[in-house]
């Protein structure tokens, strides 16, 4: 190349020489302009085409291009790989952030009726958005649709003395009668795989189940609605997302948000939801289990939870109005079964963040002692109580620093085991450890703890509906298993072989608690466990917040515009809204008091509600939802069972125990 080509261009001609062309920025340029501006410099040339800038001096002009050009480098680098940009991760990890709630709110959808203007009232301000279908796709469900026998698809027909309209072969949606829930029939063959039931409520479920996905449909319409009404503070949706269209049997026509989360996002949120704190107790577990049994009841956990998670999502496919886990409950159960979850789930936060404050008092005591751990426990729980106020759309960007800070901490733990060449607290020198239990009143609360870091399933159903490509959804699963799977082998690795029966409630404890590793790791690891609960509280508040709030009726997401203004100045509501904001504080605050042992709230949580949640209302609610069908294969079915049944037992046995005090179960403190 020579040595003209590797100067600088100075004039636009030389500049457009030799690239593409930016049609529409500011750098464009036409075939006349470049003529007419041939011999003029750069610089010139950009202050006199920018409008209002004609009098600015050349070096501002050049500054302000460069900083233009270094703009659209950073947000070529954040949409760098397609639908895993880092713009997607990013958005994808912010709605993750709000799958903890309870009772959701369906912002991202939007309902419109095939009725008259005059009877459904301001449809004519919902712009009607297209459906997101490919050419392939359209041809491909036409061509199903052409080859679909009468025996696989029931289409709805009427008695010919009756008024309502015969199905014909451009259509088989009727309007059901008044008094009869309407619902379409699916084939059989789009049944053997996940994510398939867009649009549909399954022929294969029983008639109980079919009569409450359609007041699910009807309850979603209606939630939708009232979303679309909501002010913007109030709306958590960060991005516009794509929607399809939806005809549901009665005509109504229902436009809802395309799940937008790739396989590698389902991964890392899922992954994010499993990995805490309950990883710091795996150590003392397999202390109290033993080698062998512990990495049995470790590996059958995780086996028995991956499959039940695989039969939440059966279950969500059975109708796409069905989106959380209290819709699961609800097509078993019913509203009874909504209500026990949300119970279940309230309880469940409640014991989390309990953990939480423990892990903070107890790690902050180890390295000050001069202050108590109760009032540690205060300045937390009391501390925080402005974050429950803040909006969760900056909450949720700190959601991340959990998995973060957890991990961080295996890699200073492993650091400090490498330092220190003698036992105890040495990887060099190992302590001794057995290969099965010496108490065996111990086992059932290690198996409590064994249970904990796998309780993702509670957010599992809205992860599953997020993804760009439902049927996925199992391999997605298998990889975050097999990633949290290798991190809690690590964990209770590193831990035992370090500390052995010395091994406390929290492996942090054995950490901070000595002066013979470098106090710069132990400052470190003190402020990992500090960040933790810092961002986990407030937002596992939110949920219970807004589900107590709407128990009360004084949620505004849930009211119409009206209501909503009048409590919005309501002084009463404001005042009743703030109580629940600072009573949840308190109330962790005194749970946290009466449950002063990490071990103990770890193994309440893993054998009360892990258990529950995980594996006993799964197996529930699959075989209430598929009763009578052929879906459920006798050797599935009797498995089914047995998880009840022996979840139950287990499940009662390990709350006891984890009640009952230390010594009754022979645990010296």
């Amino acid at each position: 190349m020579s040595q003209r080509n590797k100067q600088p261009p100075t004039t636009w001609a030389a500049l457009d020489r030799g690239r593409a062309s930016s049609f529409g920025s500011l750098e464009s340029i036409t075939e006349d302009e470049n003529q007419r501006q041939e011999g003029q410099p750069l610089s010139q040339s950009l202050a006199s085409r920018v409008p209002g800038h004609q009098g600015q001096n050349q070096d501002e002009a050049a500054l302000r291009r460069r900083r233009s050009s270094i703009a659209m480098r950073f947000n070529s680098i954040r949409q760098m790989g397609g639908v895993n940009s880092i713009d997607n991760f990013v958005n994808s990890f912010q709605r993750a952030a709000a799958f903890h709630e309870i009772t959701p709110v369906r912002r991202g959808s939007v309902s419109i009726s095939n009725a008259d203007d005059e009877e459904v009232g301001r449809t004519e301000d919902v712009p009607r958005r297209p459906q997101l279908k490919s050419m392939l796709t359209e041809q491909m469900q036409e061509a199903e649709a052409q080859a679909r026998s009468p025996s696989e698809t029931i289409r709805p027909s009427v008695d010919e003395n009756t008024s309502q309209p015969q199905a014909s072969e451009t259509t088989t949606l009727l309007s059901a009668p008044a008094n009869q829930p309407s619902f379409s029939i699916r084939s059989r063959r789009s049944e053997q795989q996940l994510g398939v039931s867009y649009g549909s409520i399954s022929s294969r479920i029983s008639q109980t189940a079919r009569r409450r996905a359609s007041i699910l449909i009807q309850q979603q319409i209606e939630a939708s609605q009232r979303a679309r009404d909501l002010p913007d503070e109030y709306k958590d949706d960060l991005t516009e997302r794509p929607v399809e269209v939806e005809t549901t049997p009665d005509g109504d026509i229902i436009e809802r948000t395309v799940g937008e989360s790739t396989v590698p996002m389902t991964i890392f949120n899922s992954t994010n939801v499993m990995i805490g704190v309950g990883i710091l107790a795996l150590p003392l577990a397999v202390r109290y289990s033993g080698w062998v049994l512990g990495i049995g009841m470790l590996t059958g956990v995780a086996i028995v939870t991956e499959y039940t998670a695989r039969l939440l999502a059966k279950c969500l496919d059975t109708n796409t109005a069905s989106t959380t886990y209290g819709d699961v409950a609800f097509l078993a159960l019913g509203s009874l079964g909504r209500s026990l979850v949300e119970a279940i789930f309230l309880l469940e936060l409640t014991a989390a963040n309990v953990a939480l404050i423990i892990l903070f008092a107890d790690s902050m005591n180890s390295l000050i002692p001069s202050v108590t751990v109760l009032s540690w426990k205060a300045v937390l729980a009391l501390g925080l109580l402005p974050l429950n106020f803040v909006p969760f759309k900056y909450l949720s960007v700190t959601s991340i620093l959990g998995i973060c800070c957890v991990v961080g901490i295996i890699i200073l733990i492993f650091t400090d085991g490498l330092i220190k060449p003698h036992t105890p607290g040495s990887l060099r020198e190992t302590a001794t450890t057995h290969a099965f239990p010496s108490n065996l009143r111990t086992i059932p609360l290690g198996l409590g703890l064994f249970l904990a870091p796998w309780g993702g399933h509670s957010v599992f159903p809205a992860i599953y509906k997020d993804m760009r490509h439902p049927q996925k959804y199992p391999r997605a699963v298998r990889t975050t298993y097999i990633s949290v799977y290798g991190l809690n082998i690590t964990m209770i690795v590193i831990g035992y072989l370090m500390f052995g029966d010395l091994v406390r409630d929290e492996i942090t404890a054995n950490i901070l608690g000595s002066t013979h590793y470098p106090r710069v790791i132990s400052i470190i690891i003190l402020i990992l466990i500090g960040i933790i609960p810092i961002t986990k509280l407030p937002l596992t508040n939110r949920p219970m917040m807004d589900t107590i709030n709407k128990k009360f009726l004084i949620d505004l997401r849930q009211m119409d515009p009206k209501a909503r203004a009048y409590s919005e100045k309501s002084v009463l509501h404001r005042l009743a809204r703030g109580s629940v904001a600072v009573l949840i504080n308190i109330f962790e605050l005194g749970v946290a008091i009466g449950f002063p042992d990490f071990d103990s709230i770890m193994a309440l949580m893993g054998s009360a509600f892990c258990f529950t949640i995980c594996i006993i209302l799964p197996c529930w609610f699959y075989l209430k939802i598929f009763h009578g069908s052929d879906v459920i294969k006798t050797p599935e079915r009797i498995l089914c069972w047995v998880l009840i049944v022996v979840g139950t037992i287990i499940g009662t046995v390990g709350t006891v125990c984890a009640c009952l005090p230390k010594e009754k179960l022979g645990i010296k403190s």
